[in-house]
């Protein structure tokens, strides 16, 4: 194939809404008496743990999100001022992190990869997730995606935006035969971090506005698609 497009899948793929009711289910009531949003809550964890992971990655110290993630969300409720007492259990954190691995697909992936399939791109994900759960996550929402076409972080050690990422994604499309011949390569998240380390390793760029709201031009640059839902994508990816 001529054409490919990976895609970032946390956050991208799939969204954070089971994860965030899991929140609102085991910790709603000790929440509110604090004025703290399940929501905010939920993002100040994962964007903390996100930093937590790369950064753990950066001194060579590599742990899988999904550690970093169960460990940190006692630290994150007491940092938002829940009383110790009051912070959240084994049972708590495990439901919460049963949740993380059953997160839903954002409206209309699965129009999405099926049409570029269709269309003639190879389409591949790129994960700073676990493998076995990430596939999970393709399975349920009856998306089409095997190991094959899945490379998840923690087969290198290595956390994005490590340019090493992005490199391997590359030669992993140079074994699949996608790209080459003149074709393009694309990269596709809905984090603008993500985009800035893929356009250095010399993917073109997409992205997607479910998250952060606001590409914010003026400290990561421009990309060369904005979509606002995966449809959008898809009507933007046909005409090039």
């Amino acid at each position: 194939m001529s054409k490919s497009i990976s895609f970032d899948v946390l956050g991208t793929c799939f969204a954070f809404d089971a994860a965030i009711a899991a929140l609102t289910d085991r910790l709603g009531p000790r929440l509110k008496a604090i004025n703290v949003d399940p929501k905010t809550l939920f993002f100040s964890w994962f964007y903390a743990a996100q930093r937590d992971f790369t950064y753990l990655s950066l001194v060579g110290s590599y742990t899988p999100i999904a550690q970093v993630l169960k460990h940190t969300l006692r630290r994150a409720c007491l940092i938002v001022d829940l009383p110790a007492d009051q912070a959240p259990t084994d049972e708590d954190v495990a439901a919460v992190m049963q949740a993380v691995t059953a997160l839903e697909a954002r409206e209309g992936l699965k129009a999405c990869f099926d049409g570029l399939k269709g269309g003639g791109w190879e389409v591949l994900a790129v994960t700073n997730g676990g493998m076995e759960t990430s596939l999970d996550y393709y399975r349920k929402a009856g998306v089409e995606l095997d190991a094959q076409h899945l490379l998840s972080c923690d087969d290198m050690k290595v956390a994005k935006p490590d340019v090493r990422v992005y490199e391997n994604a590359n030669r992993h499309l140079d074994a699949l035969g996608a790209g080459k011949g003149g074709g393009e390569r694309w990269f596709v998240a809905a984090h603008a971090w993500d985009l800035i380390a893929a356009r250095k390793a010399g993917f073109k760029t997409a992205w997607l506005g479910f998250e952060e709201g606001d590409p914010a031009t003026e400290v990561f640059g421009e990309f060369d698609v904005y979509a606002g839902s995966m449809g959008g994508l898809l009507e933007k990816m046909r005409k090039l």
